[in-house]
């Protein structure tokens, strides 16, 4: 089972101001020659296990950067983009370049090509994510489009987006909706699905190319810098893991938010100095924090102080060219080297119990109640359109003629003897043959008003609803009895381990139940990677 961890909301983010943190960068020793870093990820189950990508090579450090080993040589003219790292134990790790997607599938120890388009621009790859909730789910973002995989980037397939979308710079995944994805291009901010499609533009980038897509309810259209009348540029979008409708993105204008799925837009509170912002994370700890890359360096919000603070202490350059999180570290990756800044929770002097709502998102990126009514419904085809269907079909049927073909054939044969004078006789013989065939063609044309069957579908409806009643209430009462354990193993755990054991066994028993119920669907949705 998923650990749960008791999650405290409170808000940080990046800034431009002199620094109040007591902690200070510290630059790790990677390779012998290394200077320059592009970026850093670390492996979802095990943040020890960190991958950095320099100019020239990609490192892997199994205790959490304290030593370095060199995993792979980049192609001459290759430029690494992004580094994206699997949940599996041996992880697939991808690496998007200017020269296409370069991938691992064992942990690092082989690589290949596993994409190249050949068009103009389009091997020059930008992003690349494992999708946190769809199993060896990739997603791929160049400056000629955007790309799916299912197979943790071992083969590629389109995505049909707008053509004003295509020139992509990052990408977010929405943790509430996981099919929804926001793309940061070089025409603004996009919204879409990656099954229903339905892409929506949120934000506009002045003089960019109008895109053909649906409008939303308010569009928000950024207008060019007043100050040096430079046009405005996006380049990060941040989804916030605990409240999926709050969405920041950040640019040459500084730090938007929006607080419905980006549909409306404002900066955020707090005197920013510098607008130029590169990277923007969230690191889920207590609080949450939200960090920025700034032409001054790496900053934080503080919402009390409705502050910005800049975090330069032992930091020797202001060029951010990647920005990562860890538990407990805060990662950048500079001109100058791979930096290290420990972030540590917070001090809080007397902690107030988190709110129901607070409490509750720790479980948002499982099914909600309605998902898996539906599931269990459709697993048991128990759904009401099955008896609109086969009423239809019963009254269709008197349309469709009942055919008859017969077929009949005989044959005789008669001999008998013709006597004269003896010796002289004869034998006669004859032989007749027939054959019939016959076809008829029969319309029960009142079966359009009442069939017969319906008596039997009336009472197939209402096995059927009693059934689905059943399934249902099975499914709510293990699906609220299975977040009643959670919510009490999160906020009062047993202290006996045999208690605490017997409570984790019983969440475990509750998913097995609604895994039955809805063929495996609960655990397919709730599996984080």
């Amino acid at each position: 089972m998923r650990p749960m961890v008791w999650v405290m909301v409170f808000g940080v983010m990046s800034g431009v101001v002199p620094a109040v943190h007591a902690a200070s960068w510290e630059r790790m020793t990677v390779g012998a020659d290394e200077t320059a870093f592009v970026a850093l990820a670390a492996h979802p189950a095990d943040p020890a296990r960190l991958f950095a990508a320099s100019e020239r090579a990609l490192y892997e450090s199994l205790d959490g950067g304290a030593a370095w080993e060199t995993r792979f040589l980049f192609p001459a003219g290759a430029t690494p983009r992004y580094v994206a790292v699997s949940a599996s134990e041996a992880p697939a790790v991808l690496v998007a370049t200017d020269q296409g997607l370069y991938g691992s599938f064992d942990g690092g120890e082989s690589w290949s090509r596993v994409f190249q388009d050949t068009g103009p621009g389009g091997s020059e790859c930008t992003v690349v994510l494992f999708h946190p909730s769809w199993q060896d789910a990739v997603l791929l973002g160049t400056h000629r489009g955007l790309y799916i995989s299912s197979d943790a980037g071992r083969s590629w397939a389109a995505v049909r987006i707008p053509e004003a979308a295509r020139d992509i710079l990052h990408a977010a995944i929405d943790p509430e909706q996981p099919e929804r994805i926001y793309l940061v291009t070089t025409a603004g901010l996009f919204t879409g699905s990656l099954t229903q499609g339905d892409w929506q533009q949120r934000v506009s980038v002045i003089d960019a190319e109008e895109p053909e897509v649906d409008e939303p309810g308010r569009l928000e259209t950024l207008e060019a810098d007043e100050e040096n009348g430079s046009l405005h540029r996006l380049s990060a979008v941040a989804v916030d893991p605990q409240q999926p409708g709050t969405v920041y993105a950040g640019g040459s204008r500084g730090l938007l938010v929006s607080q419905d799925h980006g549909v409306t837009w404002q900066p955020l509170a707090g005197s920013l100095p510098s607008r130029e912002i590169s990277h923007v994370i969230l690191q889920r700890h207590s609080p949450l924090a939200i960090y920025a890359a700034t032409d001054r360096g790496v900053a934080s919000y503080q919402p009390e102080r409705d502050q910005w603070t800049l975090l330069v202490e032992g930091l020797a350059t202001t060029r951010i060219l990647g920005l990562s999180a860890t538990p407990g570290a805060l990662w950048a990756a500079t001109d100058q080297g791979l930096y290290r800044y420990a972030t540590g929770p917070e001090p809080f002097p007397e902690p107030e119990p988190p709110s129901p709502r607070e409490l509750l998102s720790n479980f948002g990126h499982e099914p909600s109640i309605g998902q898996v009514r539906e599931a269990a419904i459709r697993y048991a085809e128990v759904y009401p359109e099955k008896i609109l269907r086969w009423r239809r079909q019963a009254a269709l049927r008197a349309l469709l003629p009942q055919v008859d073909v017969g077929w009949d054939h005989d044959r005789s044969r008669d001999a008998h003897y013709d006597e004269g004078s003896f010796p002289n006789f004869q034998v006669i013989e004859t032989e007749d043959r027939n054959a019939g065939f016959d076809f008829s063609i029969t319309w029960e044309l009142s079966d359009l008003i009442w069939s017969t069957n319906q008596t039997s579908i009336d009472v197939r409806s209402k096995l059927m609803v009693e059934l689905r009643d059943d399934i249902v209430d099975q499914v709510i009462r293990s699906y609220f009895e299975r977040r009643r354990m959670q919510v009490a193993l999160l906020t009062d755990p047993p202290a006996d381990p045999q208690k605490l054991m017997e409570k984790e066994l019983r969440v475990q028993e509750l998913t097995a139940v609604l895994d039955g119920l809805t063929g495996g669907y609960f655990s397919k949705q709730t599996t984080i990677h």
